[in-house]
């Protein structure tokens, strides 16, 4: 499928010779977008991602900074944005629990720093702070997951996000 694409773009160009550059590109770049995709995304074969409403509504982006264990920022078309996970709570770095909270940034840091990530949306968009809601996967796990499975964030139900509630729920057991 890829020597397909590169074909592509190779060729069509050259049939459009008598366009412009710009729109021998835009055409370029049509055709391409067009070409169904050579497989399936790869955070489907994540275990728990079930529990999303919509996999197919996707955003990506890549993490540009760890703010806690439950909170990241995000650069997302062309815009940099603050992202809460949707379903977990980790504790506060103002609070008695600080040594804790530390810990999960840590374990968040470990798994999403620098990488791109899958963004998932549940019922709500934004949350009262305008942060994004969403659950997010990398390439090889499902970050919301994984940080209550290692003990670094309890389940918290947040009506109505409350999709993978449940799952959380039972893996914290």
């Amino acid at each position: 499928m890829k020597r397909y694409r590169y074909t592509m773009l190779l060729f069509v160009p050259l049939f459009f010779s008598s366009c412009s550059l710009s729109q021998r590109l835009a055409a370029a770049i049509q055709a391409f977008a067009a070409e169904p995709a050579a497989s399936t995304p790869v955070y489907t074969g994540i275990a728990g991602v079930e529990c999303i409403p919509d996999t197919s509504q996707v955003e990506i982006a890549r993490v540009v900074r760890v703010i806690d264990g439950d909170s990241i920022e995000v650069l997302l078309d062309g815009e940099e944005v603050q992202v809460r996970y949707i379903g977990i709570d980790t504790p506060e770095y103002y609070s008695d629990d600080r040594p804790q909270a530390i810990t999960a940034t840590q374990a968040n840091r470990e798994m999403v720093e620098g990488a791109t990530v899958f963004l998932f949306k549940d019922q709500s968009n934004t949350d009262v702070y305008d942060r994004l809601l969403r659950y997010v996967l990398t390439d090889e796990v499902f970050v919301n997951l994984e940080l209550v499975r290692g003990g670094y964030a309890a389940p918290k139900e947040y009506p109505p996000d409350t999709a993978c509630h449940e799952l959380f729920m039972q893996t914290e057991k």
